[in-house]
């Protein structure tokens, strides 16, 4: 095999008149000879120099690569990067689409020309706790809201705020808070668990299914840093979280196809960017304050006028919302804000009956043609027809109906009395 080798690089020597000790050129070293060679040389000399728009600029591609994790690391920061994001506020975000944000105008006028005045219960949640006995809710029992809002001072938030650590409620006892006793047979909880650092989003769900709600949505806030930051001040070590979560649950059966009077999907994002507020004057921005956008996009989506929250404050007190809690009241309440009365509470809602169907309903937000048209609607499936507007002879027929007798209707949607309509026609055979 050597001898054999030797023999061919004799032969490519002989054939290229070259001594021992030469070689052929490579064609790199060819390259390197071309007059062109000179541009290529300057180019790379130009990217390997510190450019003054920072280590992230790729002169190749002419643009800064976003890669805020490695300069943070590198400048020591003390603030995770998800907090560098400014947010414009509601309108300047939608400002590159004047559909969506007429939309959302219109809307807002629709909410508030339906909304009751701001109201307030000043309660100790902790008495609502069930007893060898249920709690007498009074009117909020007799009223069964269409959302609910629970914001419970979790033990997560005492480590951002450890003056408010003596009020820190166990998820047992958020569990025992006589929710179903609150809320309509269709209807929606919105939970705050904490930033997902700790048990908050498997203990949530384990709430939310032991209310009798099923988790249909995560709303994620984002804590930004504020407009005027331009360098981040200490704060968390690399790893501290920067969002907190927000669980939503739904009872019930709400299509979004044929119930648009009771929901409006596809509206606003489930992610909410926001700096906080401090819980104390001069302080840092606390988790323990959430942010107000939530409440707009509650009435956005579901256009039910019967709104409760718990463990509010003063700062929640808002039109259109039942406030309950502990510190609501008092010196800060916000100008308009009344106490609750309940016969004049009462007076601003119509009573529906027991397990009254979602078409009957009342208390909802007007509805708006033109709202309606501008909404954005979810597109049916490839190949799938729209679901048609259900007749109006279905409205009422529940499990049983009025003359028929229940029957599988092998429809997740449907009953056996609305089958049994949709099938033939009438409630009769």
């Amino acid at each position: 095999m050597a001898a054999d080798r030797a023999a061919w690089r004799a032969e490519v020597r002989a054939r290229h008149a070259l001594t021992p000790d030469e070689r052929p050129a490579r064609p790199c070293t060819a390259a390197r000879a071309h007059p062109r060679w000179a541009l290529v040389s300057a180019a790379q000399d130009a990217r390997e120099a510190p450019s003054a728009l920072g280590p992230n600029y790729d002169a190749d591609e002419q643009t800064v690569r976003n890669d805020y994790s490695a300069f943070f690391v590198d400048s020591g920061l003390q603030v995770p990067p998800g907090a560098w994001i400014q947010n414009p506020g509601v309108r300047g975000r939608f400002a590159e689409h004047p559909k969506l944000r007429y939309l959302l105008d219109l809307k807002a006028q629709l909410v508030s020309a339906a909304a009751i005045p701001p109201t307030y219960l000043r309660a100790d949640l902790r008495t609502w706790l069930p007893a060898p006995t249920p709690p007498d809710l009074g009117v909020l029992e007799m009223l069964r809201y269409d959302v609910i809002l629970v914001d419970p001072p979790l033990a997560a938030y005492a480590w951002a705020a450890p003056h408010e650590a003596h009020a820190c409620w166990t998820w047992d006892e958020i569990a025992a808070l006589p929710l179903p006793q609150l809320a309509s047979r269709d209807s929606f909880v919105f939970l705050w668990v904490g930033d997902g650092a700790h048990d908050g989003l498997e203990r949530g769900r384990e709430v939310l299914q032991r209310w009798g709600y099923r988790r249909c949505e995560d709303i994620v806030w984002v804590q930004t840093t504020p407009q005027s930051a331009r360098i981040a001040p200490p704060g968390p070590p690399l790893l501290a979280p920067s969002v907190q979560h927000c669980l939503m649950g739904i009872r019930g059966t709400v299509v979004r196809s044929s119930d648009s009077f009771f929901v409006h999907c596809n509206i606003d994002t489930d992610v909410i960017l926001w700096p906080g507020e401090p819980t104390r004057p001069g302080g840092p921005p606390s988790p323990v304050p959430k942010p107000p956008e939530l409440y707009d996009m509650i009435e956005h989506f579901c256009l039910g006028t019967r709104r409760l929250e718990l463990f509010g404050t003063n700062r929640n007190v808002r039109r259109g919302w039942l406030t309950v809690g502990a510190d609501v009241g008092g010196p800060g309440v916000p100008p308009g804000a009344v106490p609750l009365d309940p016969a004049h509470y009462l007076a601003q809602f119509v009573l529906d009956p027991p397990q009254c169907p979602l078409p009957y309903r009342h208390n909802l937000v007007p509805y708006s043609p033109l709202c309606e048209k501008l909404r954005p609607r979810t597109p049916p499936g490839r190949g799938a027809a729209p679901d048609p507007p259900l007749p109006r002879q279905l409205l009422g027929q529940g499990a049983g109906g009025r003359a028929t007798v229940s029957v599988p209707s092998g429809d997740e949607r449907f009953s056996g009395a609305q089958a049994h309509v949709r099938k033939y026609g009438s409630v009769e055979r």
